[in-house]
């Protein structure tokens, strides 16, 4: 929401003790003439920007929202701030972890390798400070920390399809969208028990129940609790309310909220459809009589399509075959294949043999002749994503010249796929094709990288912790507003 003030005259300010300005963006002064700050005690100081005063929940009961148990990334988009409230991986404070890397101890020279992470990270709290403001920060007067100052509260965002949309003749009809419901757990902790704790009417919402049970003193999580369900779109954030009621003794109620649960709009314009080129290559290295390989995708669609709807993204999935089993470039001694290994690409170009032609480029244009012969037009699919499965292993060579292997990568709007890949592979090397850097990358080295985190502390789809393994199967809000705005 944007607000214009024009004042054709004078426009003074005055405030009898502080006054203090906040912007999550730049706060830009303009004057014609003069520009002048005074400070007539102790002159001008400029520093860090400080964080807001942040509102306050009352309601002398609180209540988190999170995610069902077990939630693995499908039915809808969730993020929370975590705060090391249990012992799942992932869940570890972000205060502890939104960090910068650099490249050693020193902490002297940011990593500007976008791929790098064996890094130093340390802490950040100006980034941790940003981070807190996406999630929208509340404090709770009578909830105290250690120090004495109050708790933070911090709201969830959730994404979801709406079950209902709006006709050419603007009437309501069945979206057929999946991922319209939204079933979440709740964590409770209450100091002074409500008469009543319920949600707030929202008619975009059918939520059930809306009376929230129990709610005596004390500490309760309450396990998939409510389901949430989207009836129709919405252009506008919304924001899903718990409220407490209580009675005093006059018989005189009084609401406080007591949660806040933020759902990100779902418009037409906010909903995205990619379309995915799905190429499964059959090779055969060997040379042998019956050694093809062929690249498989089945499962992949239904894989990639969980972790793309958290964005709002849907894929319009098209497979093709391409056979270069006969082909000499995919044998011994041709262009890509090295040591009994597909090369799929080049670190650097001067290590690469004299006319190489990038190996997804290559199988392009071999689909391009097969919709030639088929009498197809050849520019089908030159405005899709394109995923490219490979039946057999190998990565890159190195400038040191040695085959680094791979599950996967990203070049523009292809993806390949090694057989080694896992069952996020896909959706993080799609997601790069959408903009979003590793969760461990440094915004100075890519302008996209909002936020970083250490390396393999996450879950996030973005984040290498099936190093250690650990599964990935979550984008953050700002990841998903980040991938949305790059869909083609």
């Amino acid at each position: 929401m944007s607000r214009t003030r024009i004042v054709k005259g004078t426009y003074n300010k005055i405030t009898q003790e502080d006054h203090n300005m906040y912007s999550q963006e730049s706060i830009i002064s303009r004057a014609f003439k003069w520009f002048t700050e005074k400070g007539e005690s102790k002159g001008v100081s400029f520093g860090k920007a400080g964080d807001p005063p942040p509102s306050e929940i009352r309601a002398k009961c609180i209540v988190h929202f999170r995610s069902k148990n077990g939630w693995q990334g499908e039915d809808y988009g969730f993020d929370w701030m975590r705060l090391g409230e249990t012992t799942n991986f992932g869940d570890v404070n972000y205060e502890d972890i939104v960090a910068k890397q650099y490249t050693d101890a020193t902490y002297a020279t940011l990593e500007m390798n976008i791929n790098k992470y064996g890094g130093s990270f340390k802490k950040d709290t100006v980034l941790y400070s940003k981070l807190k403001q996406v999630y929208g920060i509340y404090s709770i007067p009578w909830k105290k920390k250690a120090d004495g100052t109050p708790e933070n509260y911090y709201c969830s965002w959730l994404s979801l399809y709406p079950s209902q949309i709006k006709d050419k003749t603007n009437n309501l009809v069945p979206s057929n969208f999946k991922n319209t419901k939204a079933v979440l757990s709740l964590n409770i902790e209450v100091d002074e028990e409500p008469d009543t704790l319920k949600f707030k009417e929202n008619k975009f919402f059918k939520i059930s129940p809306m009376e929230i049970t129990p709610k005596t003193k004390g500490k309760h999580n309450l396990k998939d609790f409510v389901t949430i369900e989207c009836l129709e779109e919405f252009s506008d954030d919304q924001v899903i309310e718990v409220i407490a009621v209580k009675k005093d003794s006059g018989g005189i109620e009084t609401s406080e909220v007591a949660g806040r649960l933020k759902v990100w709009a779902n418009h037409a314009a906010k909903r995205k459809k990619a379309k995915i080129l799905i190429v499964e290559l059959k090779t055969n290295i060997s040379n042998i009589p019956g050694g093809e390989q062929k690249g498989n995708s089945t499962g992949q669609k239904e894989l990639f399509e969980n972790y793309l709807r958290q964005a709002l993204i849907e894929a319009d999935v098209e497979t093709e075959i391409i056979d270069v089993s006969g082909d000499a470039h995919f044998q011994a001694g041709g262009r890509y294949v090295i040591g009994g290994k597909l090369v799929a690409y080049y670190e650097k170009a001067a290590s690469a043999p004299s006319g190489f032609v990038e190996l997804e480029n290559y199988i392009y244009n071999k689909v391009k002749e097969n919709l030639k012969i088929n009498k197809i037009s050849e520019s089908k699919y030159d405005n899709y994503y394109i995923a490219i499965y490979l039946g057999e292993r190998g990565g890159a060579i190195e400038a040191s010249g040695n085959l680094k292997g791979l599950n996967g990568y990203s070049s523009g709007n292809f993806v390949v796929l090694f057989p080694s890949k896992n069952d996020q592979t896909a959706a993080h090397e799609f997601l790069h094709s959408f903009k979003l850097p590793h969760s461990f990358t440094n915004a100075e080295a890519d302008t996209n990288a909002l936020f970083t985190y250490e390396y393999s502390k996450t879950e996030n789809i973005m984040d290498y912790s099936h190093h250690i393994p650990e599964k990935r199967y979550n984008l953050w809000k700002w990841q998903w507003a980040i991938a949305n705005n790059n869909t083609k």
